[in-house]
C-alpha cells in the first residue's frame, strides 16, 4: 500500500452547512473562515476514496447541545489531534448557494443502509474548533476515537 498522502482541503472553524439542500446539512461538513465567508472547495479531489480528517489547531468552546436521541454530545480534542470524519467517496456541493462549500463521503460499501455518512461522535468532537481539513490516502492508522481528556471516556 502506498504511504499516505494528505491533501489540504482548506482551515477554519468546522460547522455542518445548515443551508438550502437538506442532504449536504446531514452528511457534510463545512469551514467558516475570517468572519462569516466559507471555504471552498473547488480543488478537492472529488470521486477519490479518502478518510476525511480534521486535525485540531485550536481548541474552542463547544457550542452543539447534546443530542440525547442519537446519544451523542461534544467532546473536547487536543491540539493537533486527528479526527476522522469519516471514510469513502469524497464530494462537494452547493450548501448556501456560494459555491462548493460543503464536503463529504460517499461510503463505499451499503451506502443505502447507512443514514450517517459522517462519524457524529467525530464530527461533534471537531465542531467549533479550527481545524486543518485533510483528505487522506494511502496507509495511515486508523483511530477510531480518543479518550477525552476531562471524563476519560
Amino acid at each position: 500500500m502506498p504511504a499516505l498522502q494528505l491533501n489540504n482541503l482548506g482551515e477554519g472553524i468546522l460547522h455542518w452547512p445548515n443551508g438550502l439542500v437538506r442532504y449536504l446539512s446531514r452528511n457534510c461538513v463545512a469551514l467558516m473562515s475570517d468572519g462569516d465567508s466559507w471555504v471552498r472547495f473547488e480543488d478537492a479531489p472529488v470521486g477519490e476514496v479518502v478518510r476525511l480528517t480534521a486535525r485540531v489547531l485550536t481548541v474552542r468552546a463547544p457550542i452543539l447541545a447534546p443530542d440525547l436521541f442519537r446519544s451523542v454530545a461534544p467532546s473536547i480534542p487536543f491540539v493537533d489531534e486527528v479526527i476522522e470524519l469519516g471514510y469513502g467517496a469524497l464530494f462537494t456541493g452547493d450548501a448556501h448557494g456560494k459555491g462548493l462549500t460543503a464536503i463529504g463521503v460517499l461510503p463505499v460499501t451499503d451506502v443505502m443502509a447507512c443514514d450517517q455518512w459522517l462519524d457524529l461522535n467525530a464530527v461533534y468532537r471537531a465542531h467549533n474548533h479550527i481545524v486543518q481539513l485533510r483528505a487522506e490516502t494511502g496507509r495511515t492508522p486508523r483511530i477510531a476515537r480518543q479518550r477525552t481528556p476531562v471524563s476519560g471516556s
